[in-house]
């Protein structure tokens, strides 16, 4: 497949943003703006561009930075736009061949465009709350992978109407940023580079989807490594997991989330009213804030419709449908997953299930497990594991 231009004249623009005391929310930023008839550009093609200054980002990373908004498609597979961040490193690449690009997901976990990578990779100190913490981790992260010489591209994958859980809108995101980025000429990656996939947790969720959906979606694309560690693997397991914990706000917030994506679903009708209410509280907001407004220690029984009306029947196999050991699809690359024993959040279960199923169907599968460790400690503990493997993947001789 011919590689698309870096911009299209009609709607490129590669003005320098300059730096302001505050970040504008993506809503009053024209740069998001989807432009019309986007039908016949060729996926991943760039949209617009704009150059970010050296102290834009929140943690400082040694690299040249723009946004760049893309063609990608919507969960229904509607042409859309969205933006991601393309980092490309300032020193020279000493290592073996091409520089390699990673792409990398962060747990973007919204329902609203503030969520977005694009927005809090700048905001910063600007974002407070129960979020911050995960987004300064994330920031952290992708500043080193920047020093250690990578180019880093990071996909706004949930796009313009934040379809958190959406599979092919996740796939789609992140697939066509990294053609985004391959074609965007001031970036100069190299037509050989070494392409990695690392995300963890809700990033974990993008990384796998568009890990299945890469071979049919963006076959043209040879991805040298995937990293996925804490995935949801099993949202039915997933929703049985928060109930009864202080964390089961997650739970309204996760049908807020699955209504937007999957609008044909019928979600809502699986709901009682106060489940109902409870999730149009929180659709318009991050997950963090979500877990904050509760309620707390409520079972899943407690939102149900109807007794069994989540836990079996037409939304459990919709559930199972749209998690990642329901939708299909094998990894072409390599793929290191890692979990701990011990998530309180996404039971290994479903993401031993996950690599069985990836074996199964023939892809290179490493498994690590962590005695003991949680959700939140897994993320920072599989790090050393992650990067060793994307390393040594990188290393390889790369032929096309």
């Amino acid at each position: 497949m011919p590689t698309a231009s870096a911009t299209t004249p009609a709607l490129s623009s590669s003005s320098t943003a300059s730096p302001t005391a505050t970040v504008p929310l993506p809503d009053d930023d024209p740069f998001y703006d989807v432009p019309p008839r986007l039908e016949w550009q060729r996926d991943g093609t760039v949209l617009r561009s704009r150059r970010l200054p050296a102290d834009a980002m929140a943690v400082p990373a040694p690299a040249r930075v723009w946004q760049l908004l893309y063609k990608t498609r919507d969960n229904a597979g509607r042409a859309t736009a969205t933006v991601g961040t393309l980092l490309v490193p300032t020193a020279r690449w000493a290592g073996r061949g091409p520089r390699p690009m990673l792409s990398y997901q962060t747990p973007e976990d919204g329902l609203a465009t503030f969520c977005a990578p694009s927005y809090l990779l700048r905001a910063g100190s600007v974002v407070s709350g129960p979020s911050d913490g995960q987004a300064r981790f994330d920031r952290a992260q992708v500043a080193a992978a920047v020093r250690r010489g990578w180019t880093v591209m990071v996909p706004d994958y949930e796009g313009p109407n934040s379809e958190f859980f959406g599979a092919a809108a996740s796939a789609h995101g992140v697939l066509d940023g990294i053609r985004a980025a391959r074609s965007f000429n001031p970036a100069h990656v190299h037509r050989d580079a070494p392409i990695g996939l690392w995300g963890y947790s809700g990033g974990g969720f993008a990384t796998a989807a568009a890990a299945q959906k890469q071979a049919r979606y963006a076959p043209e694309l040879e991805i040298s490594a995937i990293a996925q560690g804490g995935v949801p693997a099993d949202l039915n397991a997933s929703l049985r997991a928060f109930s009864g914990q202080v964390f089961s706000g997650w739970i309204p917030f996760g049908f807020a989330a699955l209504r937007n994506a999957y609008p044909q679903a019928g979600v809502y009708q699986y709901l009682n009213a106060p489940a109902r209410a409870y999730a149009d509280a929180v659709a318009q907001g991050c997950a963090g804030a979500a877990i904050v407004a509760g309620p707390h220690y409520a079972t899943l029984e407690r939102f149900e419709a109807w007794p069994g009306s989540l836990t079996s029947g037409p939304f459990y196999a919709f559930a199972h449908r749209i998690s990642p050991i329901g939708f299909g699809g094998t990894p072409t690359a390599p793929v290191y997953m890692y979990h701990g024993t011990a998530d309180e959040l996404l039971p290994i279960a479903g993401a031993r299930q996950l690599a069985t199923q990836y074996r199964m169907r023939g892809a290179d599968v490493v498994w690590v497990e962590h005695e003991g460790q949680t959700h939140g400690s897994e993320q920072t503990h599989g790090l050393d594991g992650a990067i060793a493997f994307l390393n040594q993947r990188f290393s390889r001789p790369h032929h096309r």
